[in-house]
């Protein structure tokens, strides 16, 4: 079980210059420190838990070999994904959500910590593990879980769908972005089912997607957007714990 298993995409939007962007997700990291309270303690513990056992099982089944040195923490390994952002001198890095398990003082002050250690410019989504957007706005800088990164020829619009669902704040902070005919990738946590995705995505719970054919008008009227506006490039999303790529519109 090699520690990072690096999986190299090639994006075409038609860009002058190239650009490199590292992506992680679904870290799930917990910690804790003897002043938390006992229940945190226990809390933690069960959590790291079963990170091991997830970390083997996806081992197992993929056919990869590991050994005890390689069963690092899962704090250890969110540091060592920090590391190794910064060694490969990015343009910029994105969280796609799930970076911490669940919200506790100590699982947020480690995630605040790790993500103020990036040395390049970073777009972060809150995932279903970090649903309470307001506990993030330190880091996502606002209240509705929303950030913009614009790297000279494009942008990065990273937004909250963390409860499968688009607010109406969000969508309408979204329709602003459009305004300047600038080329889009959108990051979010959870995938979206689309007729273009659904056989690729059949193989997953329902659980791992937002089905358009189910969503609400708000969220139909983002994925409509997403399907057919030409700024829109390329879509990342996190959630499923498994690397994948599909064509979410022609």
């Amino acid at each position: 079980m090699s520690f990072i298993q690096i999986k190299d995409i090639e994006i075409n939007i038609g860009l002058k210059n190239e650009y490199k962007l590292i992506q992680f997700s679904d870290v799930h990291a917990v910690t804790y420190s003897d002043n938390d309270k006992l229940e945190d303690i226990t809390e933690a513990k069960k959590a790291e838990d079963l990170w091991y056992r997830q970390r083997t099982w996806f081992a197992d089944k993929t056919n990869e070999s590991y050994s005890d040195e390689q069963m690092i923490d899962s704090k250890y390994c969110l540091k060592e994904l920090i590391d190794y952002s910064n060694s490969e001198m990015p343009d910029a890095v994105i969280l796609n959500g799930d970076i911490i398990d669940y919200y506790s003082v100590s699982n947020y002050k480690l995630l605040y910590s790790e993500i103020n250690r990036i040395k390049y410019p970073y777009a972060f989504c809150n995932g279903n593990h970090e649903i309470d957007i307001i506990k993030y706005k330190d880091i996502t800088k606002n209240i509705y879980g929303f950030s913009v990164l614009i790297l000279k020829e494009f942008k990065i619009v990273s937004l909250d769908n963390s409860k499968k669902m688009i607010s109406q704040e969000t969508l309408d902070l979204f329709k602003k972005e459009l305004n300047d005919n600038m080329p889009i990738i959108v990051v979010m946590h959870i995938p979206i089912c689309t007729e273009y995705n659904k056989e690729y995505l059949k193989e997953y719970n329902p659980y791992f997607f937002i089905d358009e054919s189910s969503a609400d008008g708000t969220t139909k009227e983002f994925i409509d957007i997403l399907k057919n506006n030409k700024n829109i490039k390329a879509i990342l999303a996190g959630h499923t714990h498994r690397f994948g790529l599909n064509e979410f519109a022609p």
